[in-house]
C-alpha cells in the first residue's frame, strides 16, 4: 500500500511538539510574508500556527508540516484550505520559509505529496492557489507540477510602491496524473 503523505523527498506529518515555535521564529525570513499575502502581512504568533492545525475532525483544512525524508528535518508548511466536497475542490497554500531549503526539489515534491493525498485520498477534482507575479520560484514550483495559470488580477498587490499582479493557477486531478506520469518516466 502507497503511503499518501510519502514523497521522493520530503514527507508530510502533524504538527510536533516545537513545531509552532519554529513557525513563528522563520515567519521573519527575507520575503517570506510578503509573498504568503495578498494584503498587509500578519505576523502569527505559536498559538496561532497551532490553530490552524488544531483540529483534526475539519473536513474543510488539511494542515501538514513538511520534512526531509533524510533526517526528518522540518522544512516548512502545506495546507488546503477551503475543501468543497461536492465541488470537489480546494486552495493551496504552501511556505519552505527557509531560502536555503529552497531550489532543493523540496518544494515540487511537497507539492506533489499533497496533490497525490488531494485527488487520490480526498477525491477531489481540482487544487487552486494563488501568486503574486513577481514570486518567479513558486511559479516555476507550481508550472512544474502542472499547475495552469487560469486567471490574472491586474495590479491586484501593491509591494514597494508597485503594483503587481496577482495570478489565479488552478490543476485538475487528470491534468497532475499526466504530469506526474511524465515524471517517473
Amino acid at each position: 500500500m502507497k503511503d499518501v503523505v510519502q514523497g521522493r523527498l520530503v514527507h508530510l506529518t502533524e504538527m510536533r511538539d516545537g513545531d509552532a515555535e519554529w513557525l513563528q521564529d522563520t515567519q521573519w525570513e527575507p520575503g517570506l510574508l510578503r509573498n504568503l499575502s495578498a494584503d498587509a502581512f500578519h505576523p502569527f504568533t505559536a498559538a496561532e500556527y497551532s490553530e490552524l492545525a488544531a483540529d483534526p475532525d475539519n473536513n474543510e483544512r488539511f494542515f501538514f508540516m513538511i520534512r526531509a525524508n533524510a533526517d526528518d528535518g522540518l522544512l516548512g508548511w502545506v495546507m488546503l484550505d477551503d475543501v468543497y466536497f461536492k465541488n470537489r475542490r480546494a486552495s493551496l497554500g504552501i511556505a519552505l520559509p527557509v531560502a536555503s531549503d529552497r531550489g532543493q526539489g523540496y518544494g515540487e515534491d511537497a507539492l506533489n505529496t499533497t496533490l497525490a493525498f488531494a485527488f487520490n485520498e480526498l477525491g477531489l477534482h481540482k487544487v487552486n492557489l494563488e501568486v503574486n507575479a513577481n514570486n518567479l520560484s513558486a511559479i516555476h514550483a507550481y508550472q512544474a507540477v502542472g499547475f495552469v495559470r487560469e486567471g490574472i488580477n491586474r495590479e491586484g498587490v501593491y509591494q514597494d510602491g508597485h503594483w503587481l499582479d496577482l495570478y489565479s493557477y488552478g490543476i485538475l486531478a487528470t491534468d497532475w496524473t499526466d504530469v506526474s506520469r511524465e515524471t517517473e518516466d
